[in-house]
Parts: structure tokens; sequence; C-alpha cells
């Protein structure tokens, strides 16, 4: 899936995906190192704007609506007094949205712009160590696979009314772990093994120089990006 068939848009960024892989390092490292709300607004606008500009508007206003709602919440929580174990998962939750929702939100521009070829070629290009190269592409693969694999079971379990408040679920309810967990079980098992065999095939553990069909490297909009990127943070944290 590349970028433009992802996103749905017209003009959508190809950026190389180490740029983005970049971005998505400095984005969850930045954002534990400043605790100013101005500073973390900054932090996760990166990956909004950039999902946003891919059309990828769900999930862009599903974190914007989540990051809010953490923002919310922790000026209110600051101004309430709460019981010592509800303030702890108050603050955890609030942390958790706050620092992490924009690591994630890139990590889905990333997941829904780049390709495995992609991706190989340019952990390759970083001199990355096959022991990582490897597994990952068996693991980006495996996301999609098991999700398509996962709403087959739903769709075959649904026509025979297996389904959580119909009638058979009431009547035997582990029938929705017996006819639903269980062969996604098996059927992950063997996607794994044939992904993983799919990678040596292909020659991903032959030693020496690799070529791919993915063509990848540095254009005008990563450097665009990148010195964006670097703008947006420096500019923030200096008057933060």
């Amino acid at each position: 899936m590349n970028a433009t068939s992802a996103g749905g848009g017209c003009f959508p960024l190809r950026l190389d995906p180490r740029t983005k892989l970049v971005v998505m390092g400095v984005i969850a490292i930045t954002e534990l190192l400043n605790g100013s709300d101005y500073f973390t607004a900054a932090v996760a606008a990166i990956p909004i704007l950039l999902l946003l500009q891919n059309r990828q508007l769900k999930i862009a206003v599903w974190y914007i609506v989540l990051f809010a709602l953490g923002m919310l919440a922790k000026i209110f929580h600051e101004e309430l007094n709460l019981p010592m174990i509800i303030n702890m998962i108050a603050v955890l939750l609030i942390g958790f949205v706050l620092r992490l929702a924009p690591a994630f939100a890139m990590a889905a521009y990333f997941v829904a712009t780049t390709t495995a070829s992609e991706l190989v070629t340019g952990l390759g290009r970083m001199k990355v160590s096959r022991k990582i190269t490897i597994p990952v592409s068996v693991i980006f693969r495996f996301a999609p696979t098991m999700r398509e694999e996962f709403r087959s079971i739903n769709d075959a379990m649904r026509m025979r009314g297996i389904r959580i408040g119909a009638k058979k679920f009431w009547r035997n309810p582990t029938a929705l772990l017996e006819y639903r967990i269980i062969p996604l079980i098996i059927s992950l098992a063997k996607i794994g093994n044939e992904l993983s065999a799919a990678a040596l095939t292909r020659g991903l553990e032959r030693p020496g120089q690799h070529t791919s069909i993915a063509k990848i490297g540095f254009r005008p909009a990563d450097v665009t990006v990148l010195m964006l990127v670097t703008a947006l943070l420096g500019i923030t944290y200096v008057l933060t």
C-alpha cells in the first residue's frame, strides 16, 4: 500500500521511510523531555498534520479528540483534590495520552504510507542488521494479514449466529472462545510460519548487497518536513 492508496488524497507527501522513522523517533523522545503544555501540543501537532494531509481523516480526528480530552483532564485534574488511588490512576492515564498518543499517531501514519519493501530497503540502506530487518519485515506484513483473518472469522461466525448478544451466545458463552479465538490463534501461527518462509525465500537472509524494486530516496519533501519539524519544536522549546 503506497501513500496515495492509503490516504486517498490527491497530493499526499511521498516521504522516505527513513525520514518517517527519524520523525517518529524525535516525537517519541522529545515528548518526554519537556513538560510544557505548549511543547506537548506542538509535538502532537506533527503526526496529526501528516495524517490530515494524507487524508486519514478518521484517525486524525480520533487522535485530536483523544489529545484534547487529555489536555482538559490535565487542566481540571490540577484543580481537583482526588483520593490517592484515583489520583494515581488519573495521572497515569493523562500521562499515557499526552506522552504516548503522538507516537502512536505517527506510527499509524507510518504504517499506512510505507510498504514492507520500502521499509526493508530503507533499513538496509541504514546498515541495520538482518537479524532485525527480517523480523521487522515479517511483523510489518503480519499485522494487515492478521486483521483480514480476524474479519473473515468474524464474518463466518456471524453467519452462524455466534456473536455477543445472540441466543447461541447466551446458551453457550464459551462458543465465542471456541469458534473465534481458537481458529484465530491457529491461523496466526500458520500465517507467521508462511510469512517467515516467504521472507527467507525472497533472499533476505542472503549475505551481500540486495536489490529492490522499491524506489526510495530523500526528496525536497523530506528536507522540508525535517526542517519544519525542527523549526516547530525548536521555536516552541525556546518560547516555553
